[in-house]
């Protein structure tokens, strides 16, 4: 720990040296005895001075909150005597111990306050170790390695996208084809195998032939969620990459709740995956990747091919997240729908250009903000020219109307292809 003199005791030292110096000018030494007691309050204090041997740690009081809630950093420290201050680091809160004592251990409780989401390292606080008199502060640092996962804000969201292909289990998505299920597809003649439950009665009492209902089965499929993770200067990025993971979670907890396998890519300075999989156990798998994620400069270059087959398999569903300002990215999403994978894509800006257009002061700037927005929409229109549909995510729409929005323009691509 490294000693630092007070402001007691730049106090102390000017007041007894300006009363001896008083005594001697005036010419009566009586005068000093105004100030011996911080003379006094000089010798007792470096008299007693001596390094602590201070040690300690810190713990959390958990190691998962969400983003808002507050929790509970304690440090205890030990071997220490006087007046013990810490600050937690990086909230800045402040916790004293008034009494402190060098033959047991004291805790010094901060409450924090978790506002940003991400894996936190709460382990670090500064410590200040006040001397009994108070002329001589020691300073340093405690460290015990405390992570703290911060999950975002939950948002609910009751719409599911829908795939164009699906797997060979139960599920909740409707199949193209033709099986056992709910939904209600054609009928056809009664033929041998064919069970007495499918028989349509009402059918067949107008035919003189018995008539079978044929249903679309409930299918399960493969969702893989794509996250871009590059940075664009002159932008929010902290803002869209946290509603990037909000979605993120949100889509992987209401995929894996109806029996479908989620994994996610994130895409960006370098790539990263978790695999496929069902359950609880990956939803915190993905969770835990999410909250690692972080933003990469675009000089960072990865190509496709870096992306490995068991991350993406083949006939996936994938949904990208991503403002769609990277060429890099966009060239990605489009060569995974031209390698086959049903694609969607949740766009969510950096800023609404409704509130770039208040923003700007001059009639050029307005213009060149129309053309810029002129731009995107071309872009959105390429890529649905090419099947991928994307849903903008404006600034305080719920994540519901955009999933019924790409929903909606899905359906319309498959009835164009029919006809």
């Amino acid at each position: 720990m490294t000693q630092r003199a007070s402001v007691r005791f730049a106090t102390a030292v000017f007041l007894a040296v300006a009363g001896a110096v008083v005594a001697v000018l005036i010419g009566r030494p009586d005068a000093a005895v105004l100030v011996s007691p911080w003379a006094v309050l000089l010798a007792l204090g470096l008299s007693g001075t001596r390094r602590p041997a201070a040690t300690g740690a810190v713990t959390a009081g958990r190691d998962r909150v969400l983003a808002g809630e507050e929790l509970t950093v304690t440090a205890t420290i030990s071997g220490a005597r006087g007046w013990v201050e810490t600050t937690c680091q990086p909230e800045g809160t402040t916790a004293v111990a008034d009494v402190a004592q060098p033959d047991r251990p004291t805790e010094l409780r901060h409450t924090v306050t978790t506002s940003d989401w991400g894996s936190h390292d709460l382990g670090r606080v500064d410590l200040t170790i006040h001397e009994p008199y108070g002329l001589i502060d020691w300073v340093g640092s405690l460290h015990t390695p405390a992570m703290v996962r911060v999950h975002p804000g939950p948002i609910s969201a009751n719409e599911l996208l829908t795939p164009r292909l699906v797997r060979r289990l139960t599920g909740s998505h409707l199949s193209p084809a033709i099986g056992r299920g709910i939904e209600y597809a054609d009928i056809r003649p009664f033929g041998s195998g064919d069970s007495l439950r499918d028989i349509n009665w009402r059918a067949s009492a107008r035919s003189d032939e018995l008539w079978v209902s044929e249903r679309h089965p409930d299918r399960a499929t493969d969702v893989v969620l794509l996250l871009d993770t590059f940075t664009e200067s002159g932008h929010d990025v902290r803002r869209v990459l946290g509603l990037a993971v909000e979605a993120a979670v949100t889509l992987a907890e209401s995929h894996l709740a109806v029996n479908d396998r989620v994994g996610v890519i994130e895409v960006g300075g370098i790539i990263r995956w978790v695999g496929l999989g069902t359950g609880r156990h990956q939803l915190q798998r993905l969770t835990d990747a999410l909250l690692e994620t972080r933003l990469y400069e675009n000089a960072a270059d990865r190509p496709l091919t870096a992306i490995p087959p068991r991350a993406l398999p083949p006939r996936s569903f994938v949904v990208a997240l991503s403002p769609l300002l990277d060429e890099r990215f966009v060239a990605t999403v489009m060569t995974l729908r031209g390698a086959g994978h049903d694609v969607s894509v949740i766009e969510h800006p950096p800023i609404p250009p409704e509130a770039l257009l208040e923003r700007s002061e001059s009639e050029v700037s307005a213009v060149a903000l129309r053309i810029w927005e002129a731009e995107r929409q071309m872009l959105r229109d390429r890529m649905a020219q090419q099947g991928v549909v994307v849903g903008r995510w404006a600034d305080g729409e719920h994540l519901d109307q955009v999933l019924a929005s790409i929903t909606a323009r899905r359906r319309g691509q498959r009835s164009g292809a029919r006809q």
